[in-house]
């Protein structure tokens, strides 16, 4: 299924600039680098919709895109360079914490994993804010065809332990090939039409 009519909603630093909305929403959360504004891209078929800053983890809001008039993606920053000093820990926390626990239409977070790292502390934490939010949480697996398919597997097994994640929750992406994004638009509907 091919999606177009892909645009941005609102940017928000503060809870009072979340968009006024009673869409279903997919938070996008994943480390600088893994891929997650490519993935954004690729799957409403833009190239520049989600913007991948030139210095890792300097974005500071919460971008809400709309899909199709039907669907909102919230892009949450990478955390990695986000997190990495106390103060931008703290910021990173305002910015998230309010979102995970007050917004009533988050239906799910597709948290973006680079299928050649190890998930860290900051994955684990972001899976616990979907938790303790009981939203579904869906793992894309990005950069695969840089590994072998026995190493994704591998990878994707220990990424599964790591997280507690479901290893059916994980599905595998690349940007070169497309792999994986119809397979995660069908879960991504999934969740959405969720308690509709």
């Amino acid at each position: 299924m091919q999606y177009h009519e892909a645009k941005l909603l609102a940017s928000a630093a503060e809870r009072n600039q979340w968009p006024d909305s009673t869409l279903p929403e997919l938070i996008f959360a994943g480390r600088s680098n893994a891929g997650k504004s490519t993935l954004i891209n690729g799957l409403v078929n833009r190239k520049n919709l989600a913007f991948a800053g030139k210095t890792p983890g300097k974005t500071r809001l919460l971008n809400f895109f709309t899909v199709d008039g039907r669907i909102v993606f919230t892009d949450a920053p990478g955390y990695g360079y986000a997190t990495s000093d106390k103060a931008s820990a703290v910021q990173f926390s305002r910015l998230i914490d309010p979102y995970f626990r007050e917004r009533k239409q988050l239906k799910g977070m597709v948290i973006v994993l680079d299928a050649r790292r190890k998930p860290n502390e900051d994955d684990i934490a972001m899976v616990e804010y979907a938790r303790a939010a009981k939203i579904g949480i869906l793992a894309a697996f990005t950069k695969t065809d840089k590994l072998s398919r026995s190493a994704m597997i591998q990878n994707r097994n220990a990424a599964a332990d790591i997280l507690g994640i479901n290893r059916n929750a994980f599905v595998p992406c690349s940007s070169v090939s497309r792999q994986g994004y119809e397979e995660l638009w069908e879960k991504i509907n999934q969740l959405a039409q969720q308690d509709l």
